[in-house]
């Protein structure tokens, strides 16, 4: 965390609040500081697992710190840092953000690791609860970067592997996405949509006729498109879904929204009136039952040449699987499969020469890597 960081990284002399003789007192721990009392205590963990957000950064009680002094005392050891990091948060909620001064409106905004996140929504829904969408951000946050940390460790790139912070707008009005889509991403589309490669964007209207403002579902459809947003900023600036390498952008997007949610939701197609839906997101026994039953039927020759936009909802399921089934047993393979996409070398040759397979043999290992791994039946969910 941020601010764990900046307690191990100052000394004690680091100013004149943090003298030897400040030693706090019982009511502070002896830290000198408190946590603000306006921030609930589950938002305060949330708001520590950032690197800024303008909520916390208006707060007149603490400034963005998440801490306030001690009233019991005259200070202690992380005095100083309470007025360094409202420094720094001062520093950056002064600088103009683009979107806000487009808009002509403060907004609520999030910057972590990986992304940046900006909405003006009031409040969704959470089955019979209501969530405003600043708590909302904030687990998005959480979970976008569990899905990143995720790509980290398959794909290990360096500091300077990503070649921007990916963006992502949630609206409450249609008006605002509209504005938005065409004066940052040249588009009159009024669905959710996405700009890949070079410095990505998401846009999304919350409560338009798919989403209904239903916070689970935005949230998740904010860690798919997150993934394919990385991936494809990710050493080149390329997105791979039109070369011919969809079951690799798909089945990625698809796997770590699984990984995060534990069901997949979302679907990588155009606008469609009727959301697709292959078996309710849940895929291990269906593909297991749906690969016995297509057993004389190669499918991997056909999966790997298609585009992502072409696939349709069980191919798509497919491809999750097979990335499932390198993730698993080869994955090692990934960054030189994506390495090998962004340069259009066919699935064919990379195959041989990353897994050690034919597709044919690839096929017969993956089939029988799911025969012995997923379960006939589905546990019932909770």
């Amino acid at each position: 965390m941020l601010l764990a960081a900046l307690i191990l990284a100052i000394p004690a002399t680091a100013s004149p609040a943090q003298e030897p003789d400040l030693k706090g007192c019982r009511r502070c721990d002896h830290r000198g500081v408190v946590d603000c009392p306006q921030h609930d205590q589950d938002l305060l963990a949330l708001e520590r697992r950032v690197n800024f957000c303008a909520a916390a950064a208006r707060c007149q009680d603490c400034g963005g710190s998440l801490l306030v002094p001690c009233q019991r005392c005259d200070g202690g050891p992380e005095t100083g840092v309470m007025e360094m990091r409202r420094k720094e948060v001062a520093v950056w909620l002064a600088h103009e953000d683009p979107l806000e001064a487009f808009l002509e409106k403060p907004l609520v905004r999030i910057e972590t690791l990986h992304f940046l996140f900006a909405t003006d929504v009031d409040q969704l829904k959470r089955g019979k609860k209501k969530v405003d969408g600043h708590r909302f951000l904030h687990e998005l946050a959480r979970d976008a970067e569990e899905a990143a940390a995720w790509i980290d460790q398959h794909y290990a790139p360096g500091e300077k592997d990503y070649r921007a912070r990916m963006r992502l707008w949630f609206w409450e009005e249609a008006d605002s996405h509209l504005k938005v889509m065409r004066h940052f991403l040249g588009s009159g589309s009024a669905g959710d949509f996405k700009m890949l490669g070079h410095e990505p964007l998401f846009s999304v209207h919350c409560h338009d006729r798919t989403f209904k403002g239903i916070e689970p579902t935005l949230r998740s459809l904010g860690v798919h498109n997150g993934v394919h947003m990385l991936l494809s900023n990710l050493w080149t600036e390329v997105w791979i879904g039109d070369m011919q390498a969809g079951w690799l952008d798909s089945g990625s997007a698809h796997w770590y929204e699984e990984q995060v949610y534990g069901r997949v939701e979302h679907y990588c197609i155009d606008e469609a009136v009727i959301p697709p839906d292959w078996n309710g997101g849940v895929w291990r026994a269906a593909l297991r039952e749906l690969l016995e039953r297509k057993s004389e039927t190669l499918l991997l020759p056909e999966l790997v040449k298609q585009q992502t936009g072409a696939m349709t909802p069980e191919q798509q399921a497919l491809a999750w699987s097979v990335y499932d089934w390198i993730v698993a047993t080869k994955p090692d393979a990934l960054a030189g499969l994506l390495r090998g996409a962004k340069v259009r070398t066919p699935s064919r040759e990379m195959f041989p020469a990353l897994l050690g397979r034919s597709l044919l043999e690839a096929e017969r290992a993956w089939r029988a890597w799911v025969s012995e791994t997923y379960p006939k039946k589905e546990k019932k969910r909770r």
